[in-house]
């Protein structure tokens, strides 16, 4: 992978409520928005398209939820603007993390997660990739 020559985009959509889980949620989203040229954080109320900024999600070729917990809150939001996400992470159900009230959390436990997270997005991606390729070749 060499960047973004592919125009493979992946959107995210991430919590970042007042848990530890909801904390850790944004900052496993800022990793992937860092450690991926192709995986982009995009305003959460963007996602309805009678907003302007919309086109991001409308543009992306998959969007990937990373929710706070259990509550979906995110997965909800952008079922609402009409989009079903590719791939859904939520800290408390995927990987056992108990929600406590406030903002912070288990840095390791973080780091793992995010890890595991960005190798998701890294198959989705390929696989996104494959496809278009195919597509083209057609």
């Amino acid at each position: 992978m060499n960047g973004n020559e592919n125009n493979v985009k992946i959107s995210i959509a991430n919590c970042a409520g007042r848990s530890n889980i909801g904390q850790m949620s944004a900052e496993i989203a800022k990793k992937l928005d860092r450690e991926l040229p192709y995986a982009n954080i995009n305003c959460l109320p963007a996602i309805f398209p009678e907003l302007k900024p919309a086109g991001k999600f409308k543009e992306a070729d998959a969007i990937v939820v990373i929710d706070g917990c259990t509550e979906s809150c995110v997965l909800e939001t952008v079922k609402l603007g009409g989009f079903k996400p590719a791939l859904r992470i939520a800290p408390d159900e995927n990987y056992g993390v108990e929600k406590t009230p406030g903002l912070d959390y288990n840095e390791d436990t973080m780091n793992k997660i995010a890890d595991d997270v960005i190798e998701k997005v890294k198959v989705l991606y390929e696989k996104l990739l494959k496809e278009k390729k195919e597509l083209e070749e057609t």
